[in-house]
Protein backbone atom coordinates (compact mmCIF):
# COMPACT_ATOMS: atom_id res chain seq x y z
CA UNK A 1 0.00 0.00 0.00
CA UNK A 2 2.76 2.20 0.86
CA UNK A 3 4.76 1.18 -2.05
CA UNK A 4 1.56 2.54 -3.95
CA UNK A 5 1.15 5.75 -2.92
CA UNK A 6 4.28 6.37 -3.20
CA UNK A 7 5.05 5.75 -6.75
CA UNK A 8 1.48 7.88 -7.38
CA UNK A 9 2.22 10.80 -5.40
CA UNK A 10 6.11 11.02 -7.55
CA UNK A 11 4.71 10.16 -10.99
CA UNK A 12 1.84 12.38 -9.99
CA UNK A 13 4.58 15.50 -9.31
CA UNK A 14 6.95 14.24 -12.14
CA UNK A 15 3.51 14.84 -14.43
CA UNK A 16 3.02 18.27 -13.13
CA UNK A 17 6.35 18.85 -13.83
CA UNK A 18 6.57 18.26 -17.58
CA UNK A 19 3.29 19.88 -17.87
CA UNK A 20 4.14 23.01 -16.30
CA UNK A 21 7.13 23.19 -18.68
CA UNK A 22 9.59 21.64 -16.78
CA UNK A 23 12.55 19.95 -18.39
CA UNK A 24 16.49 17.90 -18.08
CA UNK A 25 19.13 19.83 -19.22
CA UNK A 26 22.21 18.66 -20.62
CA UNK A 27 25.40 21.12 -21.48
CA UNK A 28 28.63 20.01 -22.90
CA UNK A 29 32.12 22.43 -23.55
CA UNK A 30 32.07 22.76 -27.69
CA UNK A 31 35.36 24.93 -27.27
CA UNK A 32 36.88 27.26 -24.53
CA UNK A 33 33.89 29.98 -24.93
CA UNK A 34 31.29 27.75 -26.71
CA UNK A 35 28.63 25.34 -24.56
CA UNK A 36 26.16 23.48 -26.21
CA UNK A 37 22.91 22.81 -24.21
CA UNK A 38 20.33 20.18 -24.85
CA UNK A 39 16.78 20.58 -23.05
CA UNK A 40 14.69 18.10 -22.91
CA UNK A 41 10.98 18.31 -22.69
CA UNK A 42 7.63 17.66 -23.10
CA UNK A 43 6.99 20.27 -25.64
CA UNK A 44 9.81 19.21 -27.96
CA UNK A 45 8.97 21.46 -30.85
CA UNK A 46 8.88 24.81 -29.37
CA UNK A 47 10.97 27.22 -31.04
CA UNK A 48 14.04 28.79 -28.78
CA UNK A 49 14.36 31.50 -27.37
CA UNK A 50 13.88 34.78 -28.48
CA UNK A 51 10.77 33.24 -30.49
CA UNK A 52 10.20 30.33 -27.36
CA UNK A 53 10.30 30.48 -23.85
CA UNK A 54 13.74 30.49 -22.47
CA UNK A 55 14.49 27.99 -19.67
CA UNK A 56 16.86 28.74 -16.39
CA UNK A 57 17.99 26.21 -14.07
CA UNK A 58 16.52 24.67 -10.86
CA UNK A 59 19.71 23.05 -9.94
CA UNK A 60 22.66 21.61 -11.84
CA UNK A 61 25.03 18.53 -10.77
CA UNK A 62 28.03 18.38 -13.03
CA UNK A 63 26.79 18.93 -17.25
CA UNK A 64 23.21 17.74 -16.10
CA UNK A 65 20.31 20.16 -14.62
CA UNK A 66 16.91 20.02 -13.88
CA UNK A 67 15.41 23.16 -15.72
CA UNK A 68 12.09 25.27 -16.05
CA UNK A 69 10.39 28.40 -17.69
CA UNK A 70 12.54 31.73 -16.44
CA UNK A 71 8.83 33.25 -16.37
CA UNK A 72 7.27 30.30 -14.81
CA UNK A 73 4.19 30.20 -17.67
CA UNK A 74 3.91 26.95 -19.26
CA UNK A 75 4.18 26.44 -22.84
CA UNK A 76 1.07 25.00 -23.82
CA UNK A 77 -0.51 28.85 -22.51
CA UNK A 78 2.12 30.40 -25.07
CA UNK A 79 0.10 27.94 -27.77
CA UNK A 80 -3.18 29.30 -26.60
CA UNK A 81 -2.36 32.52 -27.20
CA UNK A 82 -1.45 31.65 -30.26
CA UNK A 83 2.43 31.62 -29.90
CA UNK A 84 3.36 34.26 -27.74
CA UNK A 85 5.57 32.66 -25.21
Amino acid sequence: MFVQRFIQIFGGAFILFMVAGGGFAHREAVDENTTRTTILTMYPKLPPAPQGPAYCSLFDYGDRGVVLPCNFKPPFIGWLQGGKY
